[in-house]
C-alpha cells in the first residue's frame, strides 16, 4: 500500500478512537489546559468529518497528585488506588465542562481487565458503547484503577485503547504521546507494516509519570495489525496532530498492514482477554497450528503454567517463550497436568471428543 492509499483508508475510517496519556494531560498544577483544548478541537474536527469518536484517557492519578501537591511517583498499589479515587471525578468533570462548551455530552466508562476476561461483560460493554454513540454522546474510557489489582490490570491504557478499538469496531486508533513517534536509532519511523523483534528492542518503557512507553504502543500496534486496524502514534504537543494526519502530513508513526484477514468477534475478544495461564508446546505442535491451521492436541503440550479451568483463555507459546496466540481451553490445568504426568493413561480421554484448544477457539499472532 502506498501512503496515498493509507491516507484514503484513514479518510474512509468511520470510527476513530483517540487515546491520551498522563504525561500529556496533566502536570503539577492539574489538567494541562492546552492539551484539553487540543483534544476538544481534534474530536470536534473528527465529528464534523462525520466520524464516530471515542476517547480513552489516563490522568486520574495525576489529577490527584496535583490536588495533594505530591511530587513523588508512588508504586504502592493501595496508594495509587486511593489517588485514582480522588482524581477520577475531577478528571471527568474537566472533560464534561470542556466538551460541553462545544455542545457535546460525555459519558464515563471505567473498565478493568477482568471485565474483558468475561465474554458476557465484554459484550455488554460493547452494547453500552453502541448505545452512547447512538445518543450522540462521547464515551470517555479509563481503567478502573480504584479496584484493579496487579493481576487484573491491563497495565497500560495503550492496550486498553486497542481493546476498546477492537470492541468498538474502529478502523483507526490514534495514540497521542509526548514523543514525535517511534524512534529507531534516533530517527523517526514514518510507517510500519509489521513489527519485528528488532523494532521491539528499540522501543522503551515510560519516561514520565505514565505506565506505558513506546513498547506498549508497539504492542498495541501488533494487536491492531492482527485485527485489521490502523494505529497512528502522534506527537500530542504538536498543533492539531489529528488534523495534520488527515491532511496527509508525514507526522508520527503510522502502523498499518495490507492484510484483508477477517477475524470473528469471538477471536477479537480473545486477543484482549487476559489469559489465566500458559501452554508451552513443541515444534511439531507449533507447525501444526501455524502451517495447517490445526487444533491444539494434548500430545504437543510440554509445559503448563498458571491455574485455569475449562473454558478459560490461555496463552500458547513455544518452548522458547515466543507467543503464538491465545485460545480457550477445553480442559482444566489440573486435568492437563495429570495427562503430562500420565500420558498413556489419559491419552484416550484428552484425545477423544475434542482437542485441548479447538482451532475455532484459537487466534494466532502470525
Amino acid at each position: 500500500m502506498s501512503r496515498t492509499e493509507y491516507l484514503k483508508a484513514i479518510h474512509n475510517a468511520r470510527r476513530v478512537v483517540i487515546k491520551v496519556g498522563t504525561s500529556l494531560l496533566t502536570d503539577s498544577t492539574g489538567m494541562r489546559e492546552t492539551m484539553l483544548k487540543t483534544l476538544v478541537s481534534e474530536i470536534d474536527f473528527l465529528r464534523r468529518q462525520k466520524k464516530q469518536v471515542m476517547l480513552v484517557t489516563s490522568g486520574a492519578v495525576g489529577m490527584a497528585r496535583s490536588v495533594l501537591r505530591e511530587r513523588a511517583l508512588t508504586t504502592d498499589l493501595p496508594r495509587k488506588q486511593a489517588l485514582a479515587a480522588i482524581g477520577q471525578g475531577r478528571l471527568i468533570a474537566q472533560y464534561e465542562k470542556a466538551f460541553g462548551n462545544v455542545g457535546l455530552l460525555t459519558a464515563q466508562l471505567l473498565i478493568t481487565a477482568r471485565d474483558l476476561r468475561d465474554r458476557r461483560a465484554y459484550l455488554n460493554i460493547g452494547n453500552t458503547m453502541e448505545e452512547l454513540i447512538g445518543m450522540d454522546v462521547l464515551p470517555i474510557i479509563n481503567e478502573n484503577d480504584t479496584v484493579s489489582t496487579d493481576e487484573l490490570k491491563f497495565g497500560d491504557n495503550d492496550l486498553l485503547s486497542a481493546a476498546c478499538s477492537s470492541l468498538f469496531g474502529a478502523e483507526l486508533l490514534i495514540i497521542l504521546t509526548s514523543a514525535p513517534g517511534f524512534l529507531k536509532n534516533g530517527e523517526r519511523v514514518s510507517h510500519l507494516s509489521n513489527i519485528t523483534p528488532d523494532d521491539m528492542q528499540h522501543a522503551h518503557g515510560p519516561a514520565g509519570p505514565g505506565s506505558g512507553g513506546m513498547r506498549t504502543k508497539l504492542r498495541a500496534g501488533q494487536l491492531c495489525l492482527i485485527s485489521g486496524q490502523m494505529l497512528a502514534i502522534l506527537p500530542g504537543d504538536e498543533p492539531n496532530p489529528v488534523q495534520a494526519l488527515f491532511e496527509g502530513k508525514d507526522i508520527g508513526t503510522l502502523i498499518a498492514g495490507q492484510s484483508k484477514r477477517r477475524i470473528s468477534a469471538r477471536k477479537k475478544w480473545l486477543l484482549y482477554a487476559r489469559p489465566e495461564g500458559e501452554l508451552r508446546i513443541d515444534s511439531g505442535a507449533s507447525t501444526a497450528l501455524i502451517a495447517r491451521g490445526s487444533s491444539l492436541l494434548a500430545a504437543g503440550i510440554r509445559e503448563i503454567r498458571g491455574t485455569f479451568l475449562a473454558g478459560d483463555p490461555v496463552e500458547v507459546l513455544t518452548l522458547d517463550g515466543i507467543t503464538l496466540g491465545r485460545g480457550i481451553v477445553s480442559y482444566s490445568e489440573r486435568d492437563l497436568s495429570h495427562y503430562l504426568a500420565n500420558p498413556d493413561a489419559e491419552k484416550k480421554q484428552l484425545h477423544g471428543p475434542g482437542a485441548v484448544i479447538h482451532r475455532d477457539n484459537l487466534i494466532l499472532e502470525d
